[in-house]
């Protein structure tokens, strides 16, 4: 496995957080329980069993490509202090060999979004009990948002009450289309109570694509190292 400069690391985090501080032994009491043991560990492959470990089997399960990538491709977990509070830096290698970041939020920041309960079991305890937010190239990209980043699209396009004259076009209403993640750009991946649970809307300026969620999370995350 190839070594974390933590110079470039630092400046990878800058976009999601200022002042990015490596958590050292003095401070690991901030940290939530099970992640002080990576504060102390002293070498990569201890730091990275001790982290993955802590992933709950099902999502695991719902994104079996992302999972080879943990066990394969992933260089190291640093614990870090941020502007949004303790999180884990997952440093992963890309297809071309460079570090790609994923940012996993501390659990106890956790606040139920709305339609929880479209929410597949999962996905909710790996937001609830892992990550709060686990995330790669901006704050809602390539992973499950904070939840309380997740906002209805018409939260986002400031039209709390339903964007005007999207009804005309969909049948789900932009007011019960939840965005939980995005490819970085205008693509959102969006669950709604009008779905079954375990499909997701994939939703690309105004056209609404119901797909399998476990399916297009993988594929999402897994991208992520394509760039």
């Amino acid at each position: 496995m190839d070594d974390v400069d933590p110079a470039e690391l630092a400046d990878m985090l800058r976009d999601w957080t200022s002042d990015p501080v490596v958590v050292g032994v003095d401070d690991a009491a901030h940290l939530p329980g099970p992640w002080r043991s990576i504060v102390t560990a002293t070498a990569p492959a201890e730091r990275r069993e001790t982290a993955v470990a802590l992933w709950n089997a099902g999502f695991l399960r719902l994104v079996p490509r992302f999972a080879a990538v943990l066990r394969d491709r992933l260089v190291d977990v640093v614990p870090y202090r941020t502007a949004d509070g303790p999180a884990l830096v997952y440093v992963v290698r890309a297809d071309d060999g460079h570090h790609v970041p994923w940012v996993g939020y501390d659990p106890r920041t956790f606040e139920q979004p709305q339609f929880w309960a479209a929410f597949p079991e999962p996905l909710q305890e790996f937001l609830r009990d892992v990550h709060a937010g686990f995330v790669s190239g901006e704050r809602t990209g390539f992973g499950p948002a904070r939840p309380e980043q997740m906002l209805t699209l018409a939260e986002m396009a400031d039209y709390p009450d339903g964007i005007p004259g999207w009804d005309e076009d969909s049948d789900i209403s932009s007011t019960r289309l939840l965005r939980i993640s995005s490819d970085g750009g205008l693509l959102f991946y969006c669950l709604s109570p009008d779905l079954p649970t375990g499909e997701v809307a994939l939703v690309y300026e105004g056209d609404v694509d119901p797909r399998d969620l476990g399916t297009e999370l993988d594929e999402l995350m897994t991208q992520r190292l394509q760039r």
